[in-house]
C-alpha cells in the first residue's frame, strides 16, 4: 500500500511539472518581424481616443490587431538586427523593451509588424534605422 500511494504521488507529481512546463512554453512563444516607429502626438489612439498612456507604446499591424482585441497587451519586443546596410548594428543595450498597445497601424500605411512610439524605438535601437527585424512575443 505504501508503495502504491508513493507511485501515485511521485506520477502526480511528474503530470503537475509537465503541466508547468506546458504553460510556461505557450506563454514565452516568441514572433518574429519588422519594428519602425511613429512620433507624437500619440493621442488620438484607436484604442483609448485622447487617454494619455504614456510613451511605452505601440501600434499594432493587422498581423495581430485582432480588430481591436490587441488593446491592453503588454509585449517584449527585443531588437535583432538591421534591415538595410546604412545602419547594419542598430541595436542598442539590452535590445529589449515593453510596450503596451493603444492603436491600431493599419494596412497600406504601416511598414511593420509593430510601430513602436519613438521613444520604445530610441531605448533598442539607432532611429536613423527606421526599420529593424524583431522578435516579440506578448506577456
Amino acid at each position: 500500500m505504501a508503495v502504491q500511494l508513493h507511485f501515485s504521488f511521485v506520477s502526480l507529481t511528474a503530470l503537475f511539472i509537465l503541466s508547468l512546463s506546458s504553460i510556461n512554453s505557450l506563454t514565452s512563444a516568441q514572433d518574429s518581424g519588422t519594428a519602425t516607429y511613429y512620433t507624437p502626438p500619440y493621442t488620438p489612439s484607436a484604442c483609448y481616443g485622447f487617454e494619455d498612456d504614456g510613451v511605452m507604446i505601440a501600434a499594432a499591424s493587422d498581423t495581430f490587431w485582432n480588430d481591436g482585441g490587441a488593446c491592453g497587451q503588454m509585449y517584449q519586443v527585443t531588437c535583432l538586427s538591421g534591415t538595410n546596410e546604412g545602419t547594419p548594428e542598430p541595436c542598442l543595450g539590452s535590445g529589449s523593451v515593453v510596450v503596451k498597445i493603444v492603436d491600431h497601424c493599419p494596412p497600406g500605411s504601416c511598414r511593420g509588424t509593430i510601430d513602436l512610439s519613438q521613444e520604445a524605438f530610441e531605448s533598442i535601437a539607432d532611429t536613423d534605422a527606421g526599420v529593424i527585424n524583431i522578435s516579440y512575443q506578448q506577456i
